[in-house]
């Protein structure tokens, strides 16, 4: 009966020292796009590490005027693009998402977005896309 003690007492021992508290600081997932898409608005960000994808979002904006902001933060592979398309297929904004910047721009008279078209290939950065009607 003691060495079964022994033994018990041992291996809770061992499984206790075994485990460990998660004390990463980083705990957003990877790859996977938080996206908001609402009439006038649409919204997409990713924490991305080699991430490739080819996604195309249908968005419904009732005008021409328009607010975006992109910003990409700690890319340092790989390559990206957006493209904003009309019911045409027509380019409204195009953009490659090639390094770290911070953009805001209101645009008027190019096209109503029907589509916006998102490409990676094996992309490490941040991306934070924000396009939504311009209240004049």
């Amino acid at each position: 009966m003691k060495k079964i003690i022994i033994v018990t007492s041992l291996l809770i021992t061992i499984c206790l020292l075994s485990c460990k508290e998660d004390t990463s600081t980083n705990s957003t997932p990877a790859n996977i796009p938080v996206i908001a898409n609402t009439t006038n608005a649409f919204a997409f960000t990713l924490v991305a590490n080699s991430y490739t994808s080819n996604s195309a979002y249908d968005v419904s904006f009732s005008t021409d005027s328009l607010a975006c902001s992109i910003t990409i933060t700690n890319q340092t592979s790989g390559n990206a693009s957006l493209k904003i398309l009309d019911s045409t297929s027509s380019i409204v904004y195009s953009d490659s998402l090639l390094s770290n910047k911070v953009l805001a721009f209101t645009e008027a008279n190019k096209g109503i977005p029907k589509s916006i078209k998102l490409a990676f290939n094996n992309y490490t950065g941040t991306l934070v896309f924000a396009l939504s009607r311009n209240k004049k």
